[in-house]
C-alpha cells in the first residue's frame, strides 16, 4: 500500500501505540485525523503531526457512542475529503479473579474494544465499499492469539480474541471489494494501558508478577511493524517473537496434546540464562534436578548443559514418551522447586520449545 498523501483516521491516537502510529503515518506522508476520548491528548498529537508538515486536527471521540463516530466521519469528510485509512485502536481493560469482575465491567470492555470497532466499520465502511477502495486497521493483541498468557485478563482477551475473528471476517468480505484489512497484534508494550490496568480483587504486585515486564516493547516498535505491514499488504502484523511456531504449537496442544503416535517422542529444548555471578550455584541446582528427572516416568533423556564460553547460560534438551509425561514432570515436586528458585538465581531468560518428533534415526560413528 502506498501511504503518500493518504488520509488516515486514528481512533485512540492520543497516547501510546496510537500516538506512535499517528506520527509514523505522518512521516510516511499521510494526513492524519487524531480521535481520542481525551481531546487534549488528541490535540497535542495533532500539533505534532502539523509540525511534521502534514495536515491534522483532533476530534473528541468515545467509541461507545455511535453519534461520536458519525461526527468524526462528518468532520473528516468536511476537512480532509476522502478517508483512505481507518485505524480502530481505542481500548480499555480490566483484570482480576474472573468470578469477581462484575458483568458491567465485562460489558464495558467489550463495548469499547469490540463493538467500538464495529461502530467504526459501520460508519466508514460503506463509503469504502461503494468506491471500491480503502483500508481498515484493527488492533487486537498477543493475548487475542494466546489468551493463556494472562488468565486474569479474561474480559480483555475475550474482546481481543473476538477482534481476530472480526478482522478475518472483514478481510474475507471486503478484500474482493477492494478494501484492505490489517490485523495488528502488539505484544506486551510499554504504555499506560499496559502498566495501569484497572484491577478488581487483586493487588497490583500480584497482577504484575504474571506479566513479562522485562520483555516490554516500545510503541515505536509497534508503529514501525504496522507501517511495514501496510506497505507489504500483510494481513497479520504480530509483534510476538516466533509467532508462527507458537501458533503451530498451540494447534498441536488443542488438537491432540499427549496423543503421540507409536515410535514418536516429545522433545523439549531451549535456553536458560541466569546471573553469571550465580553460575556455580545454578550448576549445583541443575545437577540435582537432572539426577531426579532422569528417573521420572516416561523420561527418555534429560540434559542441561552449560555454555562453554558464557557463564550463566545453559541449554536444555529433554525427550519424553508423551506430553502427559512432560506435564507430570513439570508438576513434580523437584520440577516445581527448581522453577521456584529461578528468580533467586537472577533469571534473565527461560525459553523452551516443545516438538513432537515422529521419526528418528540412530547413527553410530565408528572410532
Amino acid at each position: 500500500m502506498d501511504l503518500l498523501n493518504k488520509t488516515a483516521v486514528v481512533i485512540g491516537g492520543g497516547a501510546g501505540i496510537g500516538r506512535a502510529g499517528v506520527l509514523a503515518l505522518a512521516r510516511a506522508g499521510c494526513d492524519v485525523v487524531v480521535a481520542d476520548i481525551d481531546e487534549a491528548a488528541a490535540k497535542a498529537v495533532a500539533s505534532e503531526v502539523e509540525g511534521l508538515g502534514r495536515r491534522s486536527f483532533a476530534v473528541a471521540c468515545d467509541t461507545t457512542r455511535t453519534e461520536d463516530l458519525a461526527d468524526l466521519h462528518r468532520q473528516t469528510s468536511e476537512v480532509m475529503g476522502q478517508t483512505d485509512i481507518v485505524w480502530s485502536h481505542a481500548g480499555t481493560s480490566v483484570a482480576g479473579p474472573l468470578e469477581q469482575i462484575p458483568l458491567e465491567r465485562w460489558e464495558h470492555v467489550l463495548d469499547v474494544n469490540a463493538v467500538g470497532v464495529v461502530r467504526a466499520f459501520l460508519e466508514f465502511g460503506p463509503e469504502m465499499v461503494a468506491r471500491g477502495y480503502g483500508h481498515l486497521i484493527v488492533t487486537s493483541s498477543s493475548l487475542g492469539l494466546f489468551p493463556e498468557q494472562v488468565p486474569l485478563g479474561g474480559a480483555y482477551t475475550l474482546s481481543k480474541s473476538g477482534l481476530i475473528g472480526l478482522a478475518r471476517t472483514l478481510n474475507a468480505y471486503l478484500s474482493p471489494q477492494g478494501v484492505g484489512v490489517t490485523l495488528l497484534c502488539p505484544d506486551i508494550t510499554n504504555t499506560r494501558h499496559t502498566l495501569n490496568v484497572p484491577l478488581v480483587g487483586i493487588p497490583t504486585e500480584v497482577f504484575e508478577a504474571g506479566l513479562e515486564l522485562e520483555a516490554l516493547q516500545s510503541p515505536d516498535e509497534v508503529a514501525d511493524a504496522l507501517l511495514a505491514g501496510l506497505r507489504d499488504d500483510t494481513f497479520l502484523v504480530s509483534l510476538t517473537p516466533d509467532v508462527r511456531q507458537k501458533l503451530h504449537d498451540d494447534i498441536d496442544q488443542m488438537t491432540g496434546r499427549g496423543q503421540v503416535p507409536d515410535g514418536a517422542v516429545i522433545v523439549q529444548s531451549g535456553r536458560l540464562v541466569i546471573d553469571a555471578a550465580l553460575h556455580d550455584r545454578a550448576s549445583a541446582a541443575i545437577g540435582e534436578l537432572v539426577a531426579k528427572s532422569v528417573h521420572d516416568a516416561g523420561n527418555i533423556s534429560f540434559v542441561i548443559s552449560a555454555d562453554l564460553v558464557a557463564r550463566g547460560v545453559f541449554y536444555v534438551y529433554e525427550e519424553w514418551e508423551s506430553q502427559s509425561a512432560l506435564d507430570q514432570h513439570a508438576d513434580s515436586e523437584h520440577g516445581r522447586a527448581f522453577v521456584g528458585m529461578l528468580p533467586s538465581l537472577g533469571m534473565r531468560e527461560l525459553s523452551l520449545r516443545v516438538h513432537r518428533v515422529e521419526s528418528s534415526q540412530e547413527v553410530t560413528i565408528p572410532v
